[in-house]
């Protein structure tokens, strides 16, 4: 048999182990190692060598166990502040959007009484409606980008310094 077809047995076998191999692909190296002595007795090594290594007991050092518990509830702590933060911004945004919905008519109609009692053009007070609807929205926006950039560099700080 050629090398190649040896090859991609013994490949397929190791990826079969380990990531997992398409169904074709174990069909074809099932019935190649049926045909193969060479690459059945490759096949029948591997899982002996297998079950030797799983045999032996692997119990981590207790302090890496404790470090790692630390590590899981401090990481688990920080997510549940992001996700009352994250609940928070998301109960502010729905305030927003149903105060901008009930408040659009009436400030519609105070800035076309504005514009008209000052004989403004429409394209100006209209203008003046986006301003005074988008100031806001970009000056929370650059808040929350502030405060997520200096959240992000003391995250920064404080895992060099736990290193």
């Amino acid at each position: 048999m050629s090398e190649d077809i040896h090859k991609k047995a013994e490949t397929l076998l190791a990826a079969s182990r380990v990531e997992g191999v398409s169904d074709s692909e174990r069909e074809w190296l099932s019935s190649h190692l049926e045909t193969c002595a060479v690459c059945h007795a490759r096949a029948e090594a591997l899982e002996r060598t297998l079950a030797a290594v799983r045999s032996f007991p692997a119990a981590p050092a207790p302090a890496v166990v404790e470090a790692t518990r630390r590590r899981v509830r401090a990481r688990a702590l920080e997510l549940r502040e992001q996700q009352s933060r994250r609940r928070g911004l998301w109960m502010a945004c729905v305030l927003s959007w149903l105060f901008g919905a009930v408040s659009a008519p009436p400030l519609w109609f105070a800035f076309k009484w504005l514009g008209q009692r000052f004989d403004l053009p429409a394209p100006l007070w209209v203008t003046a409606l986006a301003v005074y609807w988008i100031v806001p929205a970009v000056a929370g926006a650059a808040a929350l980008a502030w405060r997520g950039s200096r959240d992000s560099q003391a995250e920064e700080v404080e895992a060099n310094t736990s290193r």
